[in-house]
């Protein structure tokens, strides 16, 4: 096979093909280049990264630390000369100037192969790609993006062909500074050229044969008559490289390219400031280069392997198989990783600070709900920056126990923790976060460093039940209190509910583990108690309603997609079931012929008996809350309807990655016709990695024994067999 992958996949749906690197069959959606969407985004684990578009364009971009909002490049970066015929290497042509006649993109994050057809005698093959390795934080944290061109001869006549690649450097606003230097690099095997400012510097080099050539930038009107790389000047911050390649008849030729960055520190605020995590391992790109060029093949070997666990896994439906491995882009596109803060502080330790912005285009802070929905590949992969999450957490918890519901804001990740919103959910998500990362090994040293946070967030729980039934009574009016924050919920709530008691038991299961005999009792009873206070105020025919306040009988029967959503807390976390089994399948049914009668995209969030929708909370009350209708899925997979939940599941990411073209740019909220209303970039959307331990009647810390998928996976990526 010439191509890495077939070019003649069906398009816009999933498929299984053979691919370069693979033994099996991979899974995956083949698109035309001419789509407009994002791409995969390349970098590491907090380092930046920048978008390939599907068109030929770079996209999006933080490598210069443009985090929220991430800068927009929308430029061509690739070319070949071909004889003396210049050709861009992307989808729309312009005038006088020559494109591809078709472009094929094929996503696996960190990788993306694309192949260029040309009206030449050659083609076009790029691998560009960038370490991500689960298990691995450290390589992981590695500045740079491998460029491997392809380049084949069609012909039986030898060609002369020269590969291109140009970066646009920094902003002034990036860099501070109008005046860059460059300096020649000649090192390990690796020619290129050295950009640096006062504040960072980068390197475009290759590590192939040949003659290399490096020049000034190609903005997108140089390409129009191209004959040489542009001059360098002091004052323009892109750099461009070429290589030139004598191919044979019938030939073919690689050529690596590499980009490697290296912009130490970034503002939060005019006040705070962050040093990446990355600056720990490097002193400058040059090292960052020399030490990625010793390891691409390493790497990739390695992220090829981990791959092919995912696209081996017969258990799990071809969709899944390939949204497993694309949805883990959101940690490099939502990830800041700090080795320290200055001023520093006193309160993480050496792994340094992490988290997550919810949407650095959207809502960009570092969010409790969004961590309960997206932290799993966290803990399963990279427990050690899970923890570094949690300390944040645990550092701005007040002394009643309140957690607070987000932290930051843009690229000040970790400050202006902001309270009394939602308050009646933060504190026992952090429990279960808690209890996630001790379920993963069952280590000792998490409740050693966590419990009294845990117990602390329980206290904070206790004081919200006025009544004694052992829940809280809401009271929507003037903030939200809950996740469907623009919807007004009042009193006994079945969703919070479930949090309250499925949090209950695994705080109880933790203080059994320390020795905290006086809490499990205190749990025990607690959770029984507000066990019957469900069943008692809130099961109405067929299912449970959405909310009652007892003291002036308001209530809702509005069937919620999601009602049972401490079922599906509990299971994940290995307790068994904490709703009578007649009651949970008589409420699944019902969500099937309510919710689910009203869209093809999944389930929507709620819908009224007759089916029809809910509109006293729009779009919360009607639409489809993306992480939302995973979890009803997974809820549904673990109590013996695993068809239906796999496929409401399918519905809806093929609403979003086929319908809406965003696997790239994951939303939070669709409509009823699977059309985006809100969000980019949600890193809540690796809730997918619950659904295989749905599929497999698994709790975390089965799912991650010794020989378990998640243990293969990790095995793979540290091995690369």
């Amino acid at each position: 096979m010439q191509t890495r992958f077939p070019i003649d996949v069906p398009r816009r749906q999933w498929s299984q093909f053979p691919a370069e690197g693979f033994d099996l069959p991979v899974s995956g959606i083949v698109f035309d280049g001419e789509e407009e969407q994002p791409g995969v985004p390349l970098g590491g684990i907090g380092t930046g990264c920048i978008d390939v578009k599907r068109n030929g364009h770079l996209g999006r971009s933080s490598i210069f630390n443009s985090f929220a909002p991430p800068r927009d490049l929308n430029v061509p970066f690739a070319g070949v000369i071909v004889g003396k015929d210049v050709f861009c290497l992307e989808a729309e042509p312009r005038q006088g100037l020559r494109a591809c006649t078709r472009i094929h993109y094929w996503g696996h994050y960190p990788i993306v192969d694309i192949e260029y057809e040309l009206d030449a005698p050659v083609s076009v093959g790029l691998r560009a790609w960038s370490p991500f390795l689960p298990g691995d934080a450290r390589d992981s944290n590695t500045p740079v993006i491998f460029f491997e061109f392809r380049v084949r001869n069609l012909v039986d006549i030898p060609q002369n062909v020269t590969a291109l690649l140009t970066i646009p450097g920094p902003t002034s606003a990036e860099s501070g500074s109008g005046d860059f230097t460059r300096a020649d690099v000649k090192s390990a095997g690796l020619r290129g050229i050295h950009l640096a400012w006062q504040s960072g510097n980068y390197v475009l080099g290759c590590s192939s044969d040949g003659k290399i050539s490096v020049g000034g930038s190609i903005d997108q009107e140089d390409w129009n008559g191209f004959t040489a790389l542009p001059e360098m000047a002091n004052s323009d911050s892109g750099s461009s490289i070429s290589a030139e390649i004598a191919l044979d008849g019938k030939g073919i030729a690689d050529v690596h390219f590499l980009l490697a960055w290296y912009v130490p520190r970034w503002a939060g605020s005019d006040a705070h400031a962050y040093e990446h995590a990355y600056a720990r391992q490097f002193k400058d790109a040059v090292e960052v280069a020399e030490a990625s060029a010793r390891q691409e093949a390493s790497w990739l070997k390695r992220i090829l392997a981990w791959q092919q666990e995912v696209y081996g896994e017969e258990t799990l439906p071809v969709w899944l198989r390939d949204q497993l491995v694309n949805v883990m882009h959101t940690i490099t596109r939502d990830s800041f990783w700090a080795g320290d803060s200055i001023p520093r502080q006193t309160w993480y330790t050496s792994d340094g600070l992490f988290g997550l912005t919810e949407s650095p285009r959207t809502t960009p802070h570092v969010c409790n709900p969004s961590d309960w929905y997206g932290c799993l590949p966290v803990v399963f992969f990279f427990p050690e920056l899970m923890g570094s999450l949690l300390r944040s957490y645990v550092h701005f918890q007040l002394r009643t126990g309140e957690v607070p519901l987000g932290v930051g804001e843009k690229g000040d990740f970790c400050c202006w923790p902001v309270y009394q919103i939602m308050h009646p959910m933060n504190s026992c998500v952090h429990i279960q976060l808690i209890d996630r990362l001790w379920q993963r090994e069952l280590d000792d040293r998490v409740l050693g460093e966590f419990y009294a946070s845990a117990r602390s967030a329980l206290a904070y729980m206790q004081s919200l039940d006025h009544d004694g039934d052992g829940l809280p009574e809401l009271d929507a009016d003037p903030v939200p209190n809950q996740f469907y924050g623009a919807w007004p919920w009042y009193g006994l709530s079945m969703y919070v509910a479930g949090f309250w008691i499925a949090s209950i038991k695994m705080m109880g299961r933790m203080a059994q583990a320390h020795g905290d005999t006086e809490t499990v009792t205190l749990c025990q009873q607690w959770a029984e108690r507000a066990s019957r206070a469900v069943e008692q105020k809130l099961w109405h025919r067929g299912s449970y309603l959405l909310y009652r306040e007892t003291k002036n009988g308001r209530y809702s029967a509005t069937v919620l997609a999601n009602q049972l959503v401490g079922q599906w807390c509990a299971r994940l976390h290995g307790i068994r079931s904490i709703y009578p089994a007649d009651h949970i399948d008589k409420a699944l049914q019902t969500i099937l012929d309510t919710c689910g009668r009203g869209t093809q995209a999944g389930l929507l969030n709620a819908a009224e008996r007759s089916g029809k929708a809910d509109l006293t909370g729009i779009p919360h009350s009607n639409g489809i809350f993306t992480g939302e209708c995973i979890s009803t899925a997974a809820t549904m997979t673990y109590e013996g309807r695993a068809q239906e939940g796999m496929e409401r599941a399918r519905r809806m990411m093929e609403a979003i990655v086929i319908g809406e073209g965003a696997g790239w740019e994951l939303p939070n909220i669709l409509n009823a016709e699977g059309k985006i209303i809100h969000g980019t970039d949600f890193y809540q959307m690796m809730i997918l990695w619950s659904l295989p331990l749905a599929l497999a009647g698994h709790g975390i810390h089965e799912a991650c024994a010794k020989g378990s998928f998640i243990d293969r996976i990790l095995m793979s990526s540290m091995s690369g067999d």
